[in-house]
């Protein structure tokens, strides 16, 4: 991430990842002050491939490994003499993981499933996986979608509870504040929902002559009397008077501005030579 070019500090910068352990470490050794979050939506191996079909060649517990090292890679770097060392094992106290996990995150997204990732076993083995290594676990309530698969989110009561279990092992356990749902638009909810029409099937013919099978057929438009035409005609026009207004005045905005920017190079240039 080159900062001359986008003006962005690293600690501003998060990478989601569903969850390669290779490239995760790969990430930490190129870009080490970058947070990160996994995916992990699944407290044991078991589970997590059911519903992550990726994660069945990575093993949760070097995922986890993982995280925990990129969130404690600079204070390794700053502890150990040679830096090239990065693979070299070091425990850390509990005040140094908690230094590194104000300076940087290393978050776990979570997403809250009615059945056996979000009962209270699993928030138990969750908080166990976690024990002690001071991460951010950020649980996410589904939001509930027109899809095939009728999933549902638990109750507020039950989460809070699976917030309690997780933060009793140690880690910052956080549950996400949802907006939107009221209107399709939160996380995971941004589609399109369209207008169910029958398409007809060849099989259930004869059909009429204007009748196209497998398409939805629109209706024609009216026409409109000449008189209804002209009238229309005078509306938009009298519509587009303001638009092209707008547009004129942008235009001799703009061009006034780049001969300003134009004469202000000159003086900067000529300034310089003078010098």
């Amino acid at each position: 991430i080159d900062r001359r070019l986008w003006n962005l500090a690293h600690n501003r910068v998060t990478v989601s990842t569903v969850g390669v352990a290779s490239r995760m470490r790969d990430l930490t050794r190129d870009l080490p002050k970058i947070n990160i979050a996994l995916s992990l939506h699944a407290p044991n191996q078991q589970m997590r491939e059911k519903i992550v079909p990726s994660a069945k060649g990575t093993p949760i517990e070097s995922l986890i490994e993982a995280l925990d090292s990129h969130m404690m890679a600079l204070t390794k770097r700053k502890l150990l003499e040679n830096p090239q060392e990065d693979d070299k094992t070091t425990d850390f106290n509990i005040e140094e993981r908690q230094s590194a996990s104000k300076k940087k995150r290393a978050m776990i997204e979570y997403v809250m499933l009615v059945g056996d990732t979000s009962t209270i076993e699993a928030a138990h083995q969750l908080g166990k996986l976690c024990e002690g290594r001071h991460l951010v676990v950020n649980l996410i309530p589904y939001n509930k979608t027109d899809v095939k698969d009728k999933l549902d989110c638990p109750s507020e009561e039950h989460m809070q509870e699976f917030r309690r279990i997780v933060s009793s092992y140690g880690s910052f356990c956080s549950i996400r504040r949802t907006m939107g749902a009221d209107i399709a638009g939160a996380c995971g909810q941004l589609v399109v929902e369209q207008e169910k029409k029958q398409v007809l099937d060849i099989e259930d013919g004869p059909f009429p002559k204007d009748v196209k099978v497998g398409r939805v057929v629109a209706t024609p438009r009216r026409k409109k009397s000449s008189g209804t035409d002209s009238s229309s005609s005078e509306e938009s026009s009298g519509k587009q008077q303001p638009t092209d207004r707008l547009l004129h005045q942008l235009t001799v905005a703009t061009a006034i501005a780049a001969s300003l920017f134009f004469v202000s190079a000159s003086l900067l240039v000529l300034q310089k030579r003078r010098r």
